[in-house]
């Protein structure tokens, strides 16, 4: 896999992974955070979360590489990346990556991390991963097998952010979002995945998903949220 041209892909499609990509369930990121803090979301794309995190009163600086993605966040929104994170060091007391973890995880994003966080602060990556224990869920995702984001990462297994950072602690949330057929090829046209390839595998891969996903008018699309947190030492 081409991993530069995977994480450099979305910024062709921003309206729609802004439009279609899920939000995250407010309780978990009531259980995550708290208290009223200060925040740097890292590799905050078009502000999704970014967003989430203002409306429950949290000051929130986003981070993000990419221009067009970073254009549609209001506020303040910073060009930079999980090794140039544009703070002061021990300026805020969460950073926070959402969908991102898995393309800048390593020590070096670690190390920049901590500089950021002030003393007890914390790192919190989160994910909504698609929950596979329903079948046609499952059936779906071996479609996307040989062409996952970062097929080496298990954003459901992590385990460690390194020496900086004290043990791990875990949350999952289970809930659903609603969709036609037509929106799910929406948020898969969406996936880096789908905006690398060519249009006869693009053509390929719609096909073989309208085989698989739901014929009703609307169906739900079942999501388990993971939520870590690690705190620095």
């Amino acid at each position: 896999m081409d991993f530069a041209a995977h994480a450099s892909s979305f910024g062709a499609a921003a309206d729609l992974y802004d439009r279609i990509r899920p939000r995250y369930p407010r309780e978990a990121l009531q259980w995550a955070i708290p208290e009223k803090s200060e925040i740097c979301d890292l590799g905050a794309g078009t502000g999704i979360l970014t967003r989430q995190l203002r409306d429950l009163g949290h000051h929130t600086i986003a981070v993000e590489p990419d221009d067009k993605m970073r254009a549609k966040i209001p506020g303040d929104a910073r060009k930079g990346d999980a090794t140039h994170i544009p703070l002061p060091d021990a300026s805020v007391d969460i950073v926070t990556a959402g969908q991102a973890y898995h393309w800048f995880y390593g020590e070096p994003a670690h190390a920049e991390i901590a500089r950021v966080l002030r003393p007890g602060g914390s790192f919190i990556p989160i994910w909504n991963i698609r929950d596979e224990r329903v079948p046609w869920v499952a059936e779906s995702s071996t479609l996307f097998d040989g062409a996952r984001e970062r097929d080496a990462f298990d954003e459901t297994a992590v385990q460690d952010f390194g020496p900086l950072f004290g043990p791990v602690r875990r949350a999952t949330f289970e809930w659903s979002t609603t969709h036609t057929r037509e929106s799910f090829l929406e948020l898969v046209r969406s996936r880096s995945y789908y905006l690398v390839a060519g249009d006869e595998a693009r053509r390929r891969l719609e096909e073989r998903l309208l085989e698989v996903i739901p014929p009703a008018e609307e169906f739900e699309l079942p999501y388990v949220t993971y939520v870590y947190i690690g705190r620095k030492r």
